[in-house]
């Protein structure tokens, strides 16, 4: 109904736009001079003032003045507007029976006739004038629509549908309203006819895919309580069995399941459809990586292995090498293995996969292979030997820039701190305004915190908060946090201190002397310092699979320090080890309605939307 009465409002505003736009000039012949065509406009102006404050009588009365003076089809439909406001059906009736036969070709008041008799119960007499609007409907288009509009304004869609199902019949093929009618259906809420006419039009004119596909898009930005991809997913299901053969209907299940975070659905369809068309390694490379990102490792491992089994004849054959190292790799990480031989076979994968990738996915694999000797072998010396090398050999600004990041962050952990921020500044510098580069301030900014240069740190942090790049953004605001509420706390910055050395630690990998750090803090600290203790205890009991504690450390946050920064990001935590891990479905359900609920701006509530509806 809301729809309704904005579609209602704009056509009047349009209207009223008209009119106040145009020197008003009578159509029935009459000459008038310039000191009448002045009243007019101060009549005009006059009336739309009282129509926009709901005087209609007065308004009533000053557009009827105007329209026997200019005989102008605008102001009697204002009028007509002033007599439906004011009830005054009869007279309506009688009025727009008048002008309906002097002017049997307009369209816009034959429906109004129609609108007024049903207002008055008079059934028999709205049918009637509804069926010879039809009976005489000329086979063309825009006259069709005009129609349709004209029923759509009155909220009587039934018959704007019907309107359009005789255009069809009567065009025969040679343009369809099928966009019409998933527009009305749409907009009535009755999704399952909606989708079959959007169907319908990609069916019958193929190039509607991405406009289709937008429309989709936007049905799903407004779905709140996901009535609409529950139906929209049955929907594609149905039509791409019953279709097979539609490569258009596939593609389209593949976004929506990519919009529903199915990668599953994704992968298999994009597979099925490379089966028929091959053609398809693009996507599929795309997609195995987008599966990667979000640590959907078995699917990405599948996609990457369904292009290696091409050979090399796919272009994408060496990204697909390196893509599924990187999944292997990600998750033995992800299980947090200590399993060293799994290491050091991905490590022989690596030497091998070198004589077959060119030299963009060179740079990549040594990215793998010095986080491996670095952080799971013990190999640190030679990882940053092999990176000098590789930076001195490879070309790009990219990848020069990827690996110099990489190896600021093996000097950062391995304490020569002033060789890290060197390079880290580097990276900034040539990267400047794109992601790589912030990605880079922002580590500068946290190494200048973990050895105490707060104002440096927060002087980069400042600018950081407007990054693109929405992860990096939010760690920037959380850790100027950290260091504003601290020193706001304690000036003297020992609290601060004592915090910067634990998540040091912490990247260090030094996990016991972090807890000790921690602990401490929990113990004696204040409450800014200690819900940043608790939650970063939380995660290294997470990472060590001690779920039910690090849960407890996440919901301690959540109850004593609500009002905390770390509060929405503790409360997520805890969910989804309930949802994944302790498999206490009830619990992550009240949590994710909770975060939801209590914490609307967190970046993490469109994440708990989803798994919440999942549950």
């Amino acid at each position: 109904m809301k729809r309704h009465w904005i579609f209602f409002l704009l056509i009047n505003l349009a209207f009223i736009a008209q009119m106040n736009a145009q020197v008003a000039t009578p159509s029935n012949g009459k000459k008038l001079d310039a000191r009448q065509k002045e009243q007019i406009q101060i009549d005009d102006q006059l009336a739309s003032q009282y129509f926009r404050e709901q005087d209609y009588e007065n308004a009533r009365d000053l557009y009827k003045k105007i329209y026997e003076k200019t005989n102008q089809t605008a102001y009697f439909q204002q009028y007509i507007e002033c007599l439906l406001h004011l009830k005054d059906y009869d007279k309506a009736e009688r009025e727009l029976k008048s002008f309906v036969k002097k002017n049997p070709s307009h369209y816009k008041s034959a429906v109004d006739l129609v609108y007024v008799y049903t207002l008055q119960g008079k059934t028999d007499k709205a049918k009637k004038q509804y069926n010879e609007l039809v009976k005489d409907l000329p086979d063309h288009a825009s006259t069709i629509r005009s129609l349709s509009y004209a029923f759509q304004s009155r909220n009587m869609n039934d018959m704007a549908l019907a309107v359009l199902e005789k255009g069809n019949t009567l065009l025969d093929g040679k343009e369809t309203f099928y966009l019409d009618q998933a527009s009305i259906h749409q907009s009535s809420a009755n999704y399952q006819e909606a989708f079959r006419y959007y169907f319908l039009e990609m069916e019958t004119h193929p190039g509607q895919y991405n406009n289709i596909r937008n429309r989709l898009q936007t049905m799903l930005y407004y779905d709140v309580n996901h009535s609409i991809s529950d139906e929209l997913r049955i929907a594609l299901l149905k039509q791409t069995q019953e279709k097979p053969d539609n490569l258009e209907f596939a593609q389209l299940l593949v976004w929506f399941a990519l919009q529903q975070e199915d990668y599953d659905i994704a992968l298999a369809q994009s597979l099925s459809i490379d089966r028929k068309t091959h053609d398809q390694d693009a996507q599929i490379n795309n997609l195995a990586g987008i599966c990667l990102n979000n640590k959907q490792f078995d699917v990405a491992q599948q996609g990457y292995t369904y292009i290696l089994d091409k050979g090399k004849s796919s272009p994408y054959y060496g990204q697909a090498l390196t893509g599924v190292i990187n999944a292997d790799y990600s998750k033995l990480k992800a299980a947090n293995s200590n399993d060293t031989k799994a290491y050091e076979k991905l490590l022989n994968r690596i030497a091998e996969a070198y004589t077959e990738v060119n030299s963009n996915d060179l740079s990549k694999l040594t990215l793998i292979q010095a986080d491996i000797m670095t952080y799971q072998l013990d190999k640190t010396e030679e990882a940053i030997d092999m990176l000098k090398q590789t930076i001195e050999n490879v070309g790009g600004k990219q990848d020069k820039a990827e690996l110099k990041l990489k190896l600021a962050d093996i000097y950062l952990y391995k304490d020569e701190v002033w060789e890290a921020t060197l390079l880290y500044s580097q990276v900034d510098k040539s990267m400047k305004e794109e992601p790589l580069g912030h990605e880079a301030r922002f580590k500068n900014a946290q190494l200048r915190y973990f050895i105490g240069e707060y104002e440096w740190a927060m002087s980069q942090l400042k600018v950081l908060k407007a990054a693109t790049s929405k992860l990096i953004a939010n760690d920037a605001m959380t850790l100027s946090l950290v260091i504003k509420d601290n020193l706001e706390a304690d000036t003297t910055g020992t609290e601060l201190n004592r915090l910067a050395r634990a998540d040091y630690r912490i990247y260090q990998q030094h996990e016991d002397e972090a807890i000790a750090l921690l602990d401490d803090i929990i113990a004696t600290g204040n409450g800014i310092s200690k819900p940043h203790a608790l939650f970063r205890k939380g995660e290294i009991m997470e990472k060590r699979k001690e779920y039910a504690s690090a849960q407890q450390l996440f919901l301690q946050i959540v109850e004593q320090y609500s009002d905390s920064y770390m509060a929405d990001a503790a409360l997520m935590h805890a969910a989804l080890l309930e949802h994944n891990e302790l498999k206490e479905k009830d619990q992550a359900k009240q949590h994710y309605e909770k975060l939801i609920d209590e914490y609307p701006t967190s970046i993490y509530t469109a994440q708990a939307k989803k798994n919440y509806r999942k549950l």
